[in-house]
């Protein structure tokens, strides 16, 4: 009896409990084995405290929620199914949504959110639904749901997205449904995949009629499915060099020439990008070269490098401070390639008049003359640049040509 006694108060004291862990504002029930917890409705301004440790379906839709914050869920890492469409979220700190690894319906649609923390995406392995539309978000990462296998619908419609990535939905190999409409989307080089993509693809992608071009102006209004086939070309870069030297040393003092040639449609963003000694300099050109003679980076007298808008690099008086990699990156819709050249100066006083006799200038070793003849030197080495070889020589001495990343 007394046994069968503590079963009954062991069973009302759980009940007890039940009812105390529930907040005030909302409705609980215990529906075995999911644990129900409903707070829409009630004109909250915050994710109430004091849910229940168990809880697998939490509802908040409806309140007036305007920021989800990082210890919000720390405490109910069991939710399943989490719905907080129909708010004024407009912040989501980092971190808050990776306590529910065992989430598998997501429902953030109708809020005001713009920068989504993406990161958190990545945890939620479990989700099979994840409802983002109707929100003001501008970018999607291309690998936010490389780890989301199960997923299988995904909407993401009314947002303002420009873009979408290549590569984006590749790794949604369960989705069935996916929701991208009315979005302002730029049809540009980035966005071309994606008419053959939806025409092609066999997820179901409803109302197609309303993935519609917003920019360049004379598309706007076109469907993406619609648009036509644009030229695209992916840069390529090439840095041709003087004095063109093969098998022989720079030395200090000397003046140093390169050229950035580079090709791709649309045409490409440039920069010239310096690691000599401690510095790590960057020089973006600018998209129209208006005067190719002005450089970009002040006054020639008291520059070491000198940067012009048709990407022409020029080191008046070569020294050791200018040893190290000059890379001239492009990049356009389609991609990115860069050139590097690495230079080192050498250190043995000897004359190399070839440079300096083909554009009709003397070498005064390592002693500059006066600014004037600098500038006009200068000028000149500039104009020759611009009748440089057209492809870049190996230098298997001390000025070395080289491709790849900084």
């Amino acid at each position: 009896m007394a046994a069968r006694y503590l079963v009954l108060l062991a069973l009302g004291t759980a009940v007890i409990v039940t009812v105390h862990c529930c907040p005030e504002q909302c409705s609980c029930s215990d529906k075995h084995p999911h644990i129900l917890v409903d707070c829409a409705y009630k004109e909250l301004l915050l994710v109430p405290v004091g849910l229940p440790s168990n809880v697998t379906t939490l509802s908040l839709s409806a309140n007036r929620i305007q920021v989800l914050k990082s210890k919000n869920f720390v405490n109910v890492p069991q939710v399943t199914s989490l719905w907080l469409a129909h708010n004024s979220i407009v912040t989501i700190e980092r971190n808050t949504l990776t306590p529910m690894s065992q989430l598998r319906n997501l429902d953030l649609s109708y809020n005001k959110i713009i920068h989504f923390p993406w990161e958190d995406i990545a945890n939620l392995t479990a989700l099979q639904l994840l409802k983002m539309n109707n929100n003001e978000m501008v970018s999607l990462p291309k690998d936010v749901f490389t780890n989301l296998k199960d997923l299988r619908s995904l909407r993401i419609n009314n947002n303002k997205f420009t873009t979408i990535v290549e590569g984006t939905f590749d790794a949604l190999t369960s989705v069935s449904h996916l929701q991208i409409y009315n979005n302002p989307f730029s049809c540009s080089c980035k966005l071309e995949w994606m008419r053959e993509w939806i025409i092609q693809s066999k997820i179901s992608i409803p109302e197609k009629n309303s993935i519609l071009c917003e920019a360049p102006a004379h598309l706007k209004g076109v469907e993406v499915t619609k648009m036509p086939k644009l030229d695209c070309q992916a840069p390529t870069v090439t840095i041709t060099y003087q004095p063109n030297i093969e098998n022989k040393e720079i030395y200090e003092g000397h003046m140093v020439v390169l050229n950035c040639e580079t090709k791709g449609t649309p045409k490409p963003d440039v920069e010239w990008h310096i690691s000599a000694g401690n510095e790590l300099l960057k020089f973006t050109l600018p998209s129209i070269v208006e005067k190719s003679e002005i450089s970009i980076n002040g006054a020639p007298s008291n520059t070491r490098f000198l940067i012009f808008q048709n990407g022409t690099l020029i080191i008046p008086h070569m020294s050791k401070k200018e040893d190290g990699n000059y890379s001239c990156s492009a990049t356009n819709d389609i991609g990115k390639a860069d050139s590097t050249v690495k230079l080192m100066a050498a250190t043995k006083k000897q004359d190399i008049n070839m440079f300096y006799q083909k554009v009709g200038i003397s070498s005064s070793g390592n002693k500059p003359g006066p600014k004037s003849s600098e500038n006009s030197m200068i000028r000149k080495a500039l104009r020759a640049s611009t009748v440089a070889p057209k492809a870049g020589i190996e230098i298997r001495g001390r000025l070395r040509r080289s491709s790849g990343p900084w």
